[in-house]
């Protein structure tokens, strides 16, 4: 039978234990995820603020390993595939184990927190909202052309006699839909322990669909509010339009709507009193997980590398590989890049973010169908000249613009797949050359 001093001591070795493995894990996310987080940027102080405020934990279950298995798993995998965000998600759950093993049990708004401070969740609503920015884009001008008929679009622009609205530009409420989310998650937690109350997972996970749509509302509203009043980006009443539509269509519904939801809707939040930490086998899997997070760390690659694709070699092209296996090919009319993309969990090399690297602005995006096939076209505009460009993804004789497709047929078939981008200086030579370009099936199987 324990003693009270057997007690004392059993806790005082769980407390140093929880301190030395989380002191590890800690160490391991400075060395490892250099350069995945912006540390000094804005949204990443609101993700720390954020789980300071939603982090909380329940001292009377202790000693749970779910977080411990989920960890194991994404270490595997980790391992596996070498990418920043399986790193990031093996050290989080690890070091979720850890609080509650020897803490207690977490809420659901802190996995959820996490989850959004990812960068891969910003890369992700980066490139899976562009054709919602381009419905946007086309909504508004059928809205604002009722009212205003000599308003029309092009792609993502909408023309207001020689004044250009770019949706990229102008959709801050897109942009900002993790802030967004963040700013729910802090309310639905304020409110929580307020009311005293708890929403379910699954009512969470509804609030945040919720706030997703009101983001598309808030951000089609400002729209027609900055092309109606000719706010031109880069002004104070720019930016201020879309604070206050992001205020009045997202903000004030949430104030209306969380606390009402949470009293009628939430469980009563009951906790006991503080439990014993049960040394079983979780102290086994704790060591276990620790010295595989560090193993891999030490012998894990460090970085994936795009696997070389066998590119056809077309007539009158000069033919360059370039670092991380990209092919550049360029004749007197085109200028083609054939990127690998390293797998269907990897982020790829977009257009619309290697050209603006290079000081281009994107305008008119639209998508086109070009012999069957479903692809991107914009103008490159920089000072006084204009490219054209287009880009799709391909897999031997299968060509798509959509991520879904090509990232489902690459992860359940394992098809290999590269970005094909083509740029001309003469809007007339795009389509032939993307149509000889997709005709002549440049990934070889």
């Amino acid at each position: 039978m324990l003693t009270l001093l057997d007690i004392h001591n059993l806790n005082r070795g769980a407390k140093l234990s929880a301190a030395m493995l989380l002191a590890v894990y800690f160490i391991l996310a400075i060395l490892q995820l250099q350069g995945y987080f912006e540390w000094r940027s804005p949204f990443f102080l609101l993700c720390v603020l954020t789980m300071m405020l939603v982090l909380q934990v329940d001292a009377s279950r202790k000693g749970s390993t779910r977080w411990g298995w989920i960890a194991l798993v994404f270490g595997l995998l980790s391992w596996q595939m070498p990418v920043f965000t399986l790193r990031y998600a093996t050290l989080l759950t690890a070091a979720f184990f850890v609080v509650e093993y020897f803490y207690g049990r977490l809420s659901f708004l802190v996995a959820l927190t996490a989850i959004l401070a990812s960068p891969a969740i910003d890369n992700i609503t980066g490139v899976f909202t562009f054709p919602i920015r381009l419905w946007l884009s086309g909504m508004a001008g059928h809205l604002l052309h009722l009212v205003n008929p000599a308003i029309t679009t092009s792609g993502n622009l909408i023309l207001v006699g020689d004044s250009e609205f770019s949706v990229d530009t102008a959709c801050m409420g897109l942009q900002m839909l993790l802030t967004s989310l963040l700013c729910g998650v802090a309310l639905i937690a304020l409110y929580q322990r307020k009311l005293q109350r708890v929403l379910s997972p699954v009512l969470l996970l509804l609030v945040l669909a919720f706030i997703v749509v009101l983001n598309v509302v808030a951000n089609l509203f400002r729209i027609i509010l900055l092309v109606q009043l000719v706010l031109p980006p880069g002004t104070a009443a720019h930016e201020m339009g879309g604070i206050v539509t992001l205020l009045i269509y997202v903000v004030l519904p949430l104030l209306f709507l969380l606390p009402r939801l949470i009293k009628r809707l939430g469980k009563a939040r009951v906790q006991g009193p503080p439990a014993p930490v049960p040394y079983g086998y979780g102290m086994g899997l704790q060591l276990l997980l620790a010295a595989g997070i560090i193993g891999i760390h030490c012998w894990a690659p460090s970085k994936a590398a795009a696997r070389a694709m066998p590119v056809k070699r077309l007539p009158g092209y000069t033919y360059t590989v370039l670092p991380d296996n990209v092919v550049k090919a360029t004749n007197a009319e085109a200028l083609l890049y054939v990127k690998p993309v390293k797998g269907f969990y990897f982020t790829d090399h977009q257009p619309m973010i290697c050209w603006k690297g290079s000081g281009f602005e994107f305008h008119k995006v639209k998508e086109a169908s070009i012999g069957g096939n479903k692809i991107f076209i914009a103008e490159l505009k920089k000072d006084s000249s204009t490219l054209y460009t287009a880009w799709w993804y391909e897999s031997g004789a299968h060509a798509t613009n959509s991520q879904l497709e090509w990232r489902w047929d690459a992860g359940i078939n394992g098809n290999d797949y590269a970005l094909v981008n083509v740029t001309v200086e003469k809007q007339f030579l795009l389509v032939p050359t993307v149509t000889n370009l997709l005709n002549a099936h440049l990934i070889l199987e």
